[in-house]
């Protein structure tokens, strides 16, 4: 018994530290985007493995994330990588592991800008087809497959931590939470999270007493 009350306690205690961890951290915010939402478009499609590259980009300093707006019932391993000429300035991967309309891959954050990149993205493709999202543009400047030139640009966000956490925009979540329903308002969410703490209790209050 004293084993299974040490157990709960220190399961109920992770618990509340992952929340406190997950509260203190700032949700990530789009530092620099071409993308205007609503307007996306289709230039290209592939169902094999393809790379895709766009010039003229800038990497905002402080990015620990970029966001590129691919289709995928069943989305596959992407990489990305961001150089400027020869040099390698930001590289990473996202597992297989995602579906929609975008894909977020973690990179390295660089402390400054860097302006005239290159971003490139990579995919194997077996049995899927990815849809690659973005905006016309003249093939001078259009994302490009090897020397081919795609319909268009590229929809592509930067991400980077924003200056306030989740803690701290509590209210305001609660009452976006609260909107849109037939008695909205912020005591929705914070009712949602009484429930939540009741069931923890009252299940942790049942196993102790089964066991007794």
């Amino acid at each position: 018994m004293r084993s299974v009350k040490v157990a709960l306690v220190a399961g109920l205690a992770s618990l509340a530290a992952a929340l406190v961890l997950t509260l203190s951290a700032s949700p990530m915010r789009v530092a620099s985007t071409n993308r205007v939402p609503g307007t996306e478009t289709p230039i290209a499609s592939t169902r094999a493995g393809a790379t895709y590259c766009q010039a003229h980009e800038v990497l905002p300093g402080g990015s620990s994330a970029i966001r590129v707006w691919l289709d995928a019932a069943a989305g596959p391993r992407v990489e990305v990588t961001v150089s400027s000429g020869s040099r390698v300035l930001a590289s990473g991967a996202r597992g297989s592991d995602w579906i929609g309309s975008s894909v977020t891959i973690p990179v390295k954050p660089l402390a400054r800008t860097v302006v005239g990149t290159t971003v490139c993205v990579s995919f194997h493709l077996h049995d899927e087809t990815i849809i690659v999202q973005g905006k016309a543009a003249p093939a001078a400047v259009a994302a490009h497959e090897g020397h081919r030139a795609l319909a268009g640009r590229m929809l592509i966000e930067y991400l980077r931590p924003g200056a306030r956490s989740w803690l701290s925009q509590a209210t305001e979540v609660a009452r976006r939470l609260g909107l849109g329903r037939a008695a909205a308002g912020t005591w929705v969410a914070l009712v949602a999270f009484a429930l939540l703490v009741a069931a923890v209790v009252l299940a942790s209050r049942l196993l102790l007493r089964e066991l007794a």
